[in-house]
């Protein structure tokens, strides 16, 4: 679930902000000093999932010169149900100079990853490096992603330059149970034996990406500030559908009587091939123009916008939303205050749609979805050095999109249930294919985080959150979860050995058409060791209490499982 406010660092800042947290996702040798680009706007950080590595920064915040530089930490994965295995997540210093990076790690269930990282050029003014990842599980529940990228830059005095491509291969097996109408799980293979007139899903699926993108923005952000970035997106699934995506985006924003005044365009269309029997998928443009007129003060910062979204789709369709977002510095360098109002207009991407679920039947297609309030207010404090605290109160109302288990249907198969129900009872199976089903819900959250810091030695995370969803005709939010925490704590415990455990938890998901889900409980440790400034050592167990929870109805997470591997630089 998408919403647009701000939950972690000043949220109305205009500007561009340095990375301020400690790295994640890292290993014990690749310590790179690097800035990330971001837009001139606040990037809004997503508050309406948990992010299981917050990303916490100081309330107050420094304006400086935007760098730009290639992230060579900026993950590749993708977010799925099983556990993609990194290295630990805390880092050793490394002596300057190195430039490439590559990693290897084997686990049990058949485990395996490789990063490997390395700038092809690298001059003051030019970069271009080459990115290559890979995850993969290769038993009942296998799922692999292989992904490589290309990214250029180009520096001049008053702009830069940027293009890139990258592309990447996704295989997994549909395992999940399928469920008979008393909702106990049904074994595959004997469902399919018993009755054999029942169509079940395919054994597998693999899915190819593709972007390429290119564009320019400014660099002086004290003058007139722009920007423009055009991608292209083709997502191709060997279940028979094709996606080709368009998408550009503008931003023009200048000094007027002290404060700013800019506008944000983005363009997007979406148009599809697809040989999937008896589905029609539907071709999307959307325009949405977004001025705002922002104030920029030492104890305060107000954005006052409106987004206004033009979707053409069987006619056109107008969709305003507000855009008011304020950020007060009550305290400053102790208390921080936000709140903001917003919403908008999206059309969703069928490559974004099997990311958040891969087992999505192939005839399934999101439309587009408007939310015309999303409402947010909390607090930052940081009462002593190191310790920072978010609360937050959001409420959205909005067309949500949910997954239930596609239903599958056996007209003459004899009934497996006892009497007094007839013999030939139409059997009716929900499968490990999940059909979208839209409803115009309402979602109050409430919860924070807490971040605490010492030094470079010991960081620890904990967040968590309440959601109540207002539901029209459904009985549930399908697969949503009404509670969900999480703890990280990392230690540094000699200079060079570290480790780290992290915990994941959730639950109250209710799958269709009756099944409660198990909550689930995910504790993970790991450590690393770095023997010399060019090679580590990491371990990394998964799942440590085999926890057979499922985010998805059907599909049971991997459970224990250890990896291991080494890590260099060169």
């Amino acid at each position: 679930m998408k919403t647009f406010f701000l939950i972690s660092t000043a949220i109305l800042t205009a500007g561009t902000l340095p990375l301020a947290a400690q790295a994640v996702g890292g290993d014990s040798i690749i310590n790179r000093d690097i800035t990330i680009e971001r837009e001139y706007r606040p990037v809004i950080e997503d508050a309406g999932k948990i992010n299981t590595q917050p990303q916490l920064a100081e309330p107050n915040v420094t304006r400086m010169t935007p760098r730009y530089t290639t992230d060579f930490s900026k993950p590749l994965q993708m977010d799925r149900n099983i556990h993609y295995l990194d290295a630990a997540e805390l880092e050793h210093q490394r002596e300057p100079g190195k430039e490439g990076f590559a990693r290897a790690g084997f686990g049990t269930g058949f485990n395996s990853l490789a990063d490997f990282a390395y700038p092809l050029l690298k001059r003051p003014d030019m970069k271009l490096d080459f990115l290559l990842n890979h995850y993969g599980l290769f038993n009942r529940k296998a799922h692999a992603t292989t992904q490589g990228a290309l990214a250029f830059t180009k520096n001049f005095r008053a702009l830069d330059l940027f293009a890139g491509v990258d592309g990447g291969h996704e295989y997994y097996k549909y395992y999940g149970d399928l469920f008979g109408f008393d909702h106990l799980a049904l074994d595959r293979d004997a469902l399919a034996s018993r009755f054999p007139s029942l169509v079940l899903p395919p054994a597998h699926n693999h899915l190819w990406r593709m972007n390429a993108h290119a564009g320019l923005h400014s660099t002086d952000r004290d003058a007139l500030r722009y920007g423009v970035r055009v991608d292209y997106d083709l997502f191709n699934s060997r279940q028979g559908v094709t996606e080709h995506g368009l998408t550009v985006k503008a931003n023009l924003d200048g000094e007027v009587g002290g404060n700013r005044l800019g506008v944000d365009i983005r363009s997007q269309s979406l148009f599809y091939n697809t040989i999937v029997s008896g589905a029609s998928f539907d071709n999307y443009s959307l325009l949405t123009v977004n001025p705002y007129y922002t104030f920029e003060r030492e104890a305060f910062d107000l954005r006052l916008g409106l987004s206004a979204a033009l979707a053409f789709h069987d006619g056109v369709m107008f969709a305003p939303a507000l855009d008011v977002r304020f950020d007060w510095r009550a305290v400053p360098r102790w208390l921080d205050v936000y709140a903001g109002i917003g919403g908008g207009y999206e059309a969703n991407a069928l490559t974004d749609i099997y990311r958040e679920n891969p087992f999505i039947a192939p005839s399934a297609q999101v439309g587009n979805t408007y939310t015309p309030v999303d409402a947010c207010v909390g607090f930052k404090v940081k009462p002593v050095a190191g310790l920072l605290v978010d609360a937050f109160v959001n409420y959205q109302y909005r067309e949500q999109y949910f997954f239930v288990n596609q239903a599958v249907f056996d007209e003459g198969a004899p009934s497996p249930a006892a009497e007094p129900l007839p013999p030939f009872y139409p059997f009716v199976c929900y499968g490990s294919l999940f059909d979208v089903r839209t409803e115009n819900a309402g979602l109050l959250r409430v919860g924070g985080r807490v971040s605490y810091n010492y030094h470079d030695r010991l960081s620890i995370r904990l967040s968590g959150a309440y959601n109540h969803w207002y539901m029209g005709d459904m009985d549930y939010a399908w697969h949503m979860p009404s509670w969900e925490a999480a703890a990280h704590v990392n230690a540094r415990i000699t200079p060079k050995l570290s480790a780290y455990v992290t915990a994941d938890l959730s639950g109250g998901r209710h799958a269709f058409p009756a099944a409660v889900l198990p909550a689930q409980v995910d504790i993970n440790l790991g450590a690393s060791y770095a023997f010399l400034d060019w090679l580590s050592a990491f371990v990394k167990v998964n799942n440590l209490i085999n926890s057979k929870y499922q985010l998805w109805a059907g599909y049971e997470a991997q459970g224990f499982n250890v990896m291991a591997g080494a890590a260099f630089s060169f």
